[in-house]
């Protein structure tokens, strides 16, 4: 798994396997960090405790899993200064599962290593994927999009293939193409075909059913901040 999540001071660094706070690492058991890391890539949707149990322990294994995973669900709170009372990054979902609902800004290792070599386009537009509550920023270059947990853009969802759109952004300007994907890739609600499309400073892309929130949002003309300061 390679990768890097950020939500509200935190970082969930994939390829190092490690959590960091303010950029110090925080030290957490394989169980609660393989427990985090699935909640925080389906961030903003419910996760069942059949789910957690799968990925976390996999097939064939015979554990306790109902107190293991309130343990593990426990010590991620503990780490994060969560509150089950009044959650700002883990929701309970009674019977069911949980969900994880702060804000989460991803960026894929290929984004990472581009943006070191001083490729971020400082000063050109920033370009930004939001599915649910999850946040996904692009750089130069292709990003994939699918269900594929190293695609740039990581959507977990049944009906969207593995690789199943990609992003192309160059000068300035953002194009959208299908990857040959069973369900479809639709951008403001038309169907593409594997041609390159280009896309304006907003839209909506479809993975098949799923919907994600396209923008490109301009650098400003000058320096001066919004207060006037």
């Amino acid at each position: 798994m390679t990768g890097t999540f950020r939500f509200a001071g935190f970082e969930l660094d994939l390829a190092a396997y490690v959590l960091r706070a303010q950029g110090e690492a925080v030290r957490l058991e394989k169980i609660p960090m393989e427990a985090l890391i699935l909640l925080v890539q389906r961030a903003g949707t419910l996760v069942e405790r059949s789910d957690i149990a799968a990925a976390v322990w996999g097939a064939g294994v015979f554990v306790e899993h109902e107190a293991a995973i309130n343990t593990a669900v426990r010590k991620i709170r503990q780490v994060l200064g969560d509150d089950a009372a009044a959650p700002r990054f883990i929701e309970t979902v009674v019977g069911k599962g949980y969900r994880f609902i702060a804000d989460v800004e991803s960026v894929a290792a290929a984004d990472e290593r581009v943006a070191g070599r001083g490729e971020d386009h400082a000063g050109g537009p920033r370009y930004t994927v939001r599915a649910g509550g999850q946040e996904f920023v692009l750089r130069l270059g292709e990003t994939v999009l699918g269900r594929d947990p190293a695609a740039g853009v990581c959507v977990d969802h049944p009906s969207v293939s593995r690789r199943h759109a990609r992003i192309s952004i160059e000068a300035g300007r953002a194009w959208l193409q299908d990857l040959g994907s069973r369900n479809g890739t639709f951008l403001n609600g038309q169907r593409l075909d594997e041609a390159t499309t280009e896309m304006q400073e907003e839209g909506i892309i479809g993975l098949g059913p799923v919907t994600l929130e396209f923008r490109m949002v301009r650098a400003p003309a000058s320096t001066r901040s919004m207060s006037g300061q």
